[in-house]
């Protein structure tokens, strides 16, 4: 994987571009035992393979949790290393064991994730985004829109905290 990794570097600079690869940490898929569990691990992989110059992480929370961390673990964690690079912003059920993606709501977390982020100065060139799916049978626009507009006032609380 890490020649993988490599090859795509030198593809970027041989373009000249200069975009930001960012490896999201995700639990258990497609096996426990991997390179990207969690945040420290994905840190890792890519120091130990001199990776870590070129990448950063993309946390979803939802998958710190399923790591057996608490929601703002990873995001504190890979920001203390200057390895901060987005934020998936949703959360899941701790106790289902799977990703559910559900648009976040606890303002303490997002007051959490969110001081790490001024501590670091912001998230650019990556920001909050919201990989999140109405939790009912409803896919009315309406829902989903109150379901982003919920989140993102649940990160401004934070942020205003």
């Amino acid at each position: 994987l890490a020649a993988l990794f490599k090859m795509a570097i030198r593809y970027k600079e041989e373009k000249g571009h200069t975009y930001q690869f960012l490896i999201e940490p995700k639990p258990r898929e497609p096996a426990k035992h991997q390179y990207d569990y969690d945040a420290a691990t994905a840190m890792a992989f890519l120091s130990h393979y001199g990776l870590n110059e070129h990448f950063k992480l993309n946390i979803e929370p939802n998958h710190t949790t399923l790591a057996g961390h608490d929601f703002e673990h990873d995001i504190i964690l890979s920001s203390q290393y200057g390895m901060l690079g987005s934020v998936d912003s949703n959360t899941g059920d701790p106790l289902v064991g799977w990703d559910t993606d559900q648009f976040p709501m606890d303002y303490k977390k997002a007051t959490l994730a969110m001081g790490a982020i001024v501590d670091q100065g912001g998230i650019a060139p990556g920001g909050l985004n919201f990989d999140c799916k109405v939790r009912r049978e409803s896919t009315d626009d309406v829902d989903l829109f109150i379901g982003h507009i919920g989140a993102m006032d649940c990160f401004a609380k934070g942020l205003r905290n």
